[in-house]
């Protein structure tokens, strides 16, 4: 069993660190986006290179004209690790993204990033980001999710 510490490295096993973080709904170029959060938390526990991360985003209020590109979440308080190639994926809740024919939506994080944006799939459709166009202005969007990543 490894010892709970915080902040500290162990003298017989892996470190382990947890903590909070604060997760920001944004775009690639935000423009005049504005959130007004009803929930807004993240979470992590990393043991060693491992470490796994939750976010909880939730918006009463979310607006935008002039934002542009891939939707994402950033404060991400870990860049993962710099493995060519290599992007984690991890479940999410979600509500606000309006893609049609598109139904499954997935956390995703680059390698050598700290930067969550978000996959969509759909049956027979091509696998892709979502934008700034999914999510309608004057909606009100939630993403929850978890990734593990390695450092």
């Amino acid at each position: 069993m490894l010892p709970r510490l915080t902040g500290k490295a162990s003298k017989s096993g892996p470190e382990y660190v947890e903590g909070v973080w604060t997760p920001v709904l944004t775009f690639a170029t935000p423009g005049n986006l504005s959130v007004t959060y009803s929930v807004q938390t993240g979470f992590y526990a990393r043991v060693g290179n491992l470490v796994t991360a939750g976010f909880l985003v939730t918006t009463s209020a979310f607006t935008h004209t002039t934002a542009s590109g891939a939707a994402r979440i950033t404060g991400l308080p870990f860049t993962s690790a710099n493995v060519s190639n290599q992007n984690v994926y991890g479940p999410c809740f979600w509500q606000g993204i309006t893609k049609a024919n598109y139904t499954y939506v997935m956390a995703r994080l680059a390698a050598n990033s700290n930067i969550i944006d978000f996959g969509i799939a759909g049956s027979g459709q091509t696998a892709t980001l979502v934008a700034f166009g999914d999510m309608p202005t004057g909606g009100s969007v939630a993403l929850h999710g978890t990734l593990a990543f390695r450092v």
